[in-house]
């Protein structure tokens, strides 16, 4: 019996341990800080491409798109701080402004591939998970005005 006892300890000190391991290199969009704070009285740009940058200005419309796919997409935490990815992969960043001049948030992205956001995460980088993200992103910057 106490042999059986122990056996159910184990066990359960592992799936709770299992659990918190998961859930911490598992990350939702929801976890990003500012992110359920999005609306359309904030000012948003998106500056695509790396030498020759593009910028856009997201409409009340296009903001609400960005929020949801922000909070949809899944990440996993990446334990290196430096990432590669292939020559050519499209950079975007993401700029929210909360109109109040001190906070903001900005959320660099390298195609499909990885997202990092300023002063979070320890400033490692997340691993996307949601497939159609970028297509999603491309999809809303097509729709924007350029500035």
């Amino acid at each position: 019996m106490k042999n059986k006892y122990k056996r159910v300890i184990v066990i359960t000190v592992l799936i709770v341990l299992g659990i918190v391991v998961y859930s911490w290199f598992n990350v939702a969009g929801k976890e990003i800080d500012g992110a359920l704070e999005i609306s359309p009285e904030c000012l948003v740009t998106i500056r695509v491409g790396h030498e020759n940058v593009q910028e856009y200005i997201l409409d009340a419309e296009r903001i609400e798109m960005l929020q949801t796919l922000i909070l949809t997409s899944s990440f996993t935490r990446n334990l290196s701080s430096v990432v590669t990815y292939p020559t050519g992969t499209e950079q975007y960043t993401i700029l929210i402004d909360w109109n109040n001049q001190k906070d903001f948030l900005i959320i660099h992205s390298a195609g499909n591939e990885y997202i990092s956001v300023a002063n979070q995460f320890d400033g490692k980088n997340l691993n996307v998970n949601s497939p159609d993200r970028e297509t999603s992103l491309k999809r809303i910057i097509s729709l924007s005005k350029p500035s």
